[in-house]
């Protein structure tokens, strides 16, 4: 990449005070994520785009701006193998600077090059809770991730993701969180796990829904799938296993 093609500082400055902008006027998460990504957008070189993925109560949202197509972005629905889960998982910064040599995701990265993405970046970071996500710059040619463009990505993460937590609750979004919350546990299965963890961990039901959550999270699928497989080894081994 062209020096000159960098984002300069004056211009990372601008696009954080967008952000902010943004963030703190959207009537709801998704409209503030994807004023997020489309300010974001502007500040990157034409041949890196950017998404993210967040996961709350164990279940994804994807967010793209313009060019991304699902098939790359929505790492879950094909089995939770990509870039981006492995950061939320481990809590830390994943790359790729050339998938074709790239041997840590095999099916996801397939889908990635034939639509087009030869490099990845993902960033962790935490919103609120149980919520998770992942800043994702995804480019169209190897060895497109500069120290530059990767500091942009560390502070547009972690400068939303306090923004976000702020307006989560500004707006009164952590009750609606709640409210999901409360739906899931209504679940036939997702009851029968929380009595399972209540008895292996002697806590509370509360205790209990936020270790399923923790759970589903780190592995990354649904809370009423986790719940299913426990349930179903429980049963299998007719004792109160460990989860």
């Amino acid at each position: 990449m062209d020096a000159h093609s960098q984002p300069h500082l004056v211009e990372i400055v601008a696009t954080l005070r967008e952000i902010t902008a943004g963030i703190t006027s959207a009537t709801d998460l998704p409209e503030a994520v994807d004023d997020m990504l489309k300010v974001t957008a502007n500040l990157l070189p034409g041949h890196i785009q950017c998404g993210v993925t967040l996961i709350g109560q164990g279940e994804p949202a994807t967010f793209a701006a313009v060019g991304l197509v699902p098939e790359v972005l929505d790492e879950v629905q094909h089995g939770g193998d990509g870039p981006c889960m492995e950061a939320i998982r481990t809590r830390d910064i994943v790359i790729s600077q050339d998938l074709a040599r790239d041997e840590r995701w095999p099916g996801w990265s397939g889908r990635a090059i034939r639509n087009g993405v030869r490099s990845v970046l993902a960033y962790p970071f935490d919103v609120d809770g149980p919520m998770l996500g992942g800043f994702n710059l995804y480019a169209d040619r190897p060895r497109a991730f500069t120290d530059e463009i990767s500091l942009i990505a560390m502070l547009v993460a972690d400068h939303a993701s306090l923004l976000l937590r702020a307006r989560l609750r500004q707006t009164g979004q952590e009750a609606l969180l709640a409210q999901v919350t409360t739906a899931q546990v209504g679940d036939a299965a997702v009851e029968r796990a929380i009595g399972i963890v209540m008895a292996q961990r002697g806590c509370t039901p509360d205790q209990a829904l936020h270790h399923l959550h923790d759970a589903a999270t780190h592995l990354g699928v649904g809370l009423a799938v986790l719940a299913e497989r426990l349930v179903r080894t429980v049963s299998d081994r007719g004792t109160v296993g460990s989860l």
